[in-house]
């Protein structure tokens, strides 16, 4: 099978851990730093 070679299953498992990577850090951007500045709006 084209799954079975070692080439193809390194793309794929290299494709999957970039996806991963890249959820994480947007994820990070979101919901991270970008939100710190604006907790002291208030004072």
């Amino acid at each position: 099978m084209l799954k079975d070679h070692p080439a193809v299953a390194f793309c794929l498992r290299t494709l999957f851990y970039f996806a991963v990577l890249m959820v994480l850090i947007y994820m990070y951007g979101y919901f991270g730093a970008g939100q710190a500045p604006f907790i002291y709006n208030e004072f």
